[in-house]
Formats: structure tokens, C-alpha cells, sequence
């Protein structure tokens, strides 16, 4: 889904607003913001050096009569999202749609604002704490959506979100919808689940995922827009000239395994190319959800567009 195809929900003349105004640090406490959202790692100023191409792409799947994700990629303001809805009488399309486009809003915000992303302590970077924050507004929006319209009453979504700003990329989410880095031919899962299988195997090391049944693997321990707040994991990393993120909605790792993931990636061709083999092969396995794919490649700046998106094997 392409930025003109997610409507405006109408908060981004008040997130501007606040953004202009002198008391922004009220938005976006530090002090506590590393305990409070899992950052890890310092903050250090650096020149912008990485530059950012990206390509998305949503399915219905083959079991579900409607779309319940939503995606947005931007590589102006170098921003991703993927939010995967849920709730009766397509509840979840609106949760997910509204959860994009109040972190879009609010993300926009932040990019115009030179004061906003000069601010920032030793523990926490203002982009991570907008990040953050962005999500909150979220979670705020669709909660009292659900509390003022009894069709949507306990709709919520998932969030997976990527902004690159400078040379760091701010990774958050909430729910299972994963972000996973694809660095020299290995794939790793930036995220954590928040579901209670999950859960379980955080507890317990020794706790079997075998065992458990299919129901406990789909709880989801944090939503957003179930609670009045929210809980966001966001953390910090470097991206090297030839990396590769992805994101995606559990209709893909339901389906497919990290390993397939990175195999379907490592066949080579386009940022599009890849999206739509990785969504064929998850309907080809049973496609038993809605299929949500983001892939975002970094490279340096001076390197240009003209560049091959994934090595030939």
C-alpha cells in the first residue's frame, strides 16, 4: 500500500501542533524512556550516511474473506509500518488502518521538526522516542474508537515499525508481527513475539513449543488500542551498505520458516520481485491468514538507486 492510500485520520494538524510547540520535552520524556520501552545501547549523533529502498505488498490469503493488514513504506522520511488488525464485523481493518495512520501522522510530525530530532539524552534517542510515543498515540486512537462505537468494540492491531533516521534504524513492536534483519546470507529476528507461547519460552527455557497447541501460539499478550496503554519493545541498530529488513504479519511466518524466509529472499531479483515470491510460497503452504511482506534495503547514500537489490546465487 502506497502513501495516497491511507486516508488522513485527522490528527496530524494536533500532532503538528504539538511538535510546534515550546513544550515538546512533555511529549517525549526521557528520563525513564530506556526502562519504560527496552532500548538498549546509547544514543550518538552521526551524519546521515545510509539510504533506504523499499517494497511492500498485502494478500488476503486463502482462508480469510477480507484484509485485515494494513502496510506503509516511505523512503522520503525512511519509514515502514505493518499492523495486522483484529475484531468482528471487519473491526480489523479499521484498527490497522488507524494504527498506520496515526503513527504515519505522527512520524511525519516529528521528520518536519528540526527542535523534535535535536533532542535527546544518553539513554534514549529522540527518533526511538518518537517512535515510542507514536505508537502511544496510536493505541490511544483506536482504544477510544473501540470504546465509542460499539461495532468496534475490542478491536485491536499489531505494530511493527522501522524508521531510519541518520545512519540508525529504530525497530519497535507490539504483538507478533516480526521485523528480521537479512545481513551476509543469515537471518535474524530483531523482535519478540508478545504472544503466550512466547511468553512461556522466555519464562522457561527448557519449555517444549512443540507441545503446545496452536491457540496459545495466537494469544497475544500486548495489542494495541486493547488497553487505555500500551507496552512498546524498541531498540536501536546500525545498518551496514547491504542489508536487508524485513517485515511481515504472521500470515508469513505462520507458513514459512525463518530458514524458508531466508532462502526465498537469497533467489535474487527485485525488492517486488522478492515480496511476491515470499507471499506465493505462504499461500502455497495454506496461505491459512492474511500475508503482509515489507522489504527494505539499505545502501550508501553515494552508492545510488542503480545498485543490485539481492546478491545472484
Amino acid at each position: 500500500m502506497e502513501r495516497k492510500d491511507v486516508e488522513k485520520t485527522g490528527w496530524a494538524p494536533l500532532v503538528r501542533s504539538l511538535f510546534s510547540r515550546r513544550g515538546f520535552t512533555t511529549l517525549i520524556p526521557m528520563a525513564s524512556a530506556a526502562s519504560r520501552y527496552g532500548i538498549v545501547g546509547e544514543y550518538v549523533r552521526r551524519e546521515f550516511s545510509m539510504k533506504a529502498f523499499s517494497a511492500g505488498l498485502t494478500n488476503i490469503g486463502r482462508k480469510r474473506d477480507n484484509n485485515e493488514d494494513t502496510f506503509y513504506v516511505d523512503d522520503t522520511i525512511g519509514l515502514y509500518i505493518v499492523a495486522d488488525g483484529m475484531g468482528g464485523h471487519r473491526a480489523g481493518e479499521v484498527a490497522s488502518r488507524t494504527v498506520v495512520s496515526s503513527i504515519r501522522d505522527y512520524m511525519d510530525a516529528f521528520s518536519g521538526s528540526e527542535e523534535a530530532q535535536q533532542m535527546g539524552t544518553g539513554e534514549m534517542s529522540p527518533a526511538s522516542a518518537a517512535v515510542c510515543h507514536s505508537i502511544e498515540l496510536a493505541n490511544r486512537v483506536v482504544h477510544q474508537l473501540s470504546e465509542d462505537q460499539g461495532s468496534y468494540k475490542g478491536m485491536g492491531s499489531t505494530a511493527a515499525v522501522a524508521f531510519l533516521h541518520g545512519d540508525t534504524l529504530v525497530t519497535a513492536n507490539v504483538g507478533d508481527s516480526r521485523i528480521y534483519l537479512v545481513r551476509q546470507e543469515k537471518i535474524e529476528q530483531l523482535t519478540q513475539d508478545h504472544t503466550l507461547l512466547a511468553e512461556q519460552m522466555r519464562k522457561n527455557p527448557g519449555f517444549d513449543p512443540h507441545f503446545s497447541t496452536t491457540p496459545m501460539k495466537h494469544i497475544l499478550m500486548r495489542a494495541v488500542g486493547i488497553q487505555e496503554t500500551v507496552q512498546t519493545d524498541a531498540y536501536e541498530m546500525q545498518p551496514l551498505s547491504g542489508d536487508v529488513v524485513l517485515m511481515c504479519s504472521d500470515g508469513l511466518t505462520d507458513m514459512l520458516s525463518d530458514h524458508d524466509v531466508l532462502q526465498g529472499i537469497l533467489q535474487g531479483g527485485t525488492l517486488d520481485e522478492t515480496c511476491h515470491r515470499l507471499v506465493n510460497l505462504a499461500n502455497e503452504r495454506g496461505g491459512i491468514d492474511n500475508i503482509t511482506v515489507v522489504l527494505v534495503q539499505f545502501e550508501k547514500e553515494e552508492k545510488g538507486f542503480l545498485q543490485k537489490l539481492f546478491r545472484s546465487r
